[in-house]
Formats: C-alpha cells, structure tokens, sequence
C-alpha cells in the first residue's frame, strides 16, 4: 500500500509501478505524472507513425486518454513504457485507416504538409518499399501514351513544353494526362496504404 500518495503531491520520485497502483484506484495526479513522464518519447514515437505533428499530438492525448480508461485493467507484461508505444501503435494504425479511408481527411494532410516546408520527415524501409510497389501498381494501370507522358515529366524532369514536342501533342494535353496521372496515384495509395505512404507521394513532389 502507498498511503503517502494522499499527503504528497510531488510523485517525480515514485516508480512506475507505485503510479499505476495509484492510477488503479483513480488519482488523476498519478496520471499527470505519467504525462509529464512519457509525453515526449511518446510524441516522438506517435511521430515516426503519422509524420504530421497535429496528428501525432492528438495521438498522444489519445494514448494518455486510454491508458486512464482502462486503468483498472492494465496488464503490464514487460516495460511500461513498452506498453505506451504499443498503444500508440495501435491507435495509430486506426488513424491511418481513417484518414486514408476519407477523401476529405487526405486533402487535408495534402494541404498541411504543402504548407509546412518546415516539417521534418522520415520514412522506414518498409514504407519507401510498400512507396514503390503501390505506385508501379497503379502507374501499370495506364494507357501507354499517359505513361509515357508521366515518366518523361516526373522521371526525366522534362518540361511540358519538351515533351509536347517530342511526342508532337499539345502542352495541355500534356498537362491533362500528369494531372489525371497525379489523381489516380493519390487515390490508389489513400485506398490500399497508409498515411506515411501519402506523404512519401507528396515528398517526392508527384
């Protein structure tokens, strides 16, 4: 039994385990001190996941808000800082499906990140990959003209202008077949990836 938690508000010094006895019993201030804890390596980690630091805040209100819902049922098998990050994770995948299942939501995040040159950015391994195959899925899908055009102007870095020429058709038609080259490649990856993904789309600038 802790009794000294109800006479001493400062709990910088009480374990983990002390905090979650007294979490269980319902002291918010051993909550807060969690939060003051953890509210950085978890912002970091929420961070890596959503890549947007609005998004990654919310996610850590969202992981501090959980953590004190199910309180009275925590099983903290291994570290608890293991067990933040597992939330985070978990919650940050349903994040992810949600914004990528809502057109509205993705334009959102487009616009954001167009405005935040500020921001900085990371992708694993893993997601520059999954980058890769969904972009090639989708770009496989075009008639062999708009491919040709897409490659030319995002590959080659050639100019409307160039490529109108070479290809002898005008430089709107040029630009009409990058811009519904452009669509359809943001709304195949919304709809089978990630939010990191999207960004990895908009940080190439394609």
């Amino acid at each position: 039994m802790i009794a000294k938690s109800f006479i001493i508000q400062d709990f910088s010094s009480y374990s983990d385990i002390e905090l979650l006895q007294l979490l269980e019993r319902g002291e918010m201030r051993a909550l807060g001190e969690i939060y003051d804890r953890y509210r950085q390596e978890v912002y970091r980690y929420a961070l890596t996941l959503v890549k947007i630091p609005e998004i990654a805040e919310d996610l850590v209100q969202d992981v501090f808000v959980k953590i004190w819902e199910i309180r009275q049922r925590l099983e903290i098998k291994q570290s608890f800082r293991s067990y933040l990050f597992r939330i985070c994770h978990n919650r940050a995948i349903d994040i992810n499906k949600e914004i990528a299942s809502k057109h509205h939501l993705v334009d959102q995040l487009v616009y954001h990140y167009q405005i935040a040159t500020d921001t900085e950015l990371s992708f694993t391994q893993e997601e520059l990959q999954r980058y890769d195959e969904l972009v090639e899925e989708a770009l496989s899908t075009l008639t062999p003209q708009r491919r040709k055009v897409f490659d030319m102007c995002k590959k080659e870095k050639k100019s409307y202008e160039e490529v109108a020429r070479e290809l002898e058709i005008s430089p709107n038609t040029v630009k009409a077949h990058v811009s519904q080259t452009l669509a359809l490649l943001r709304k195949y990856v919304s709809q089978h990836a990630g939010i990191s993904v999207i960004l990895i789309l908009l940080h190439k600038n394609f």
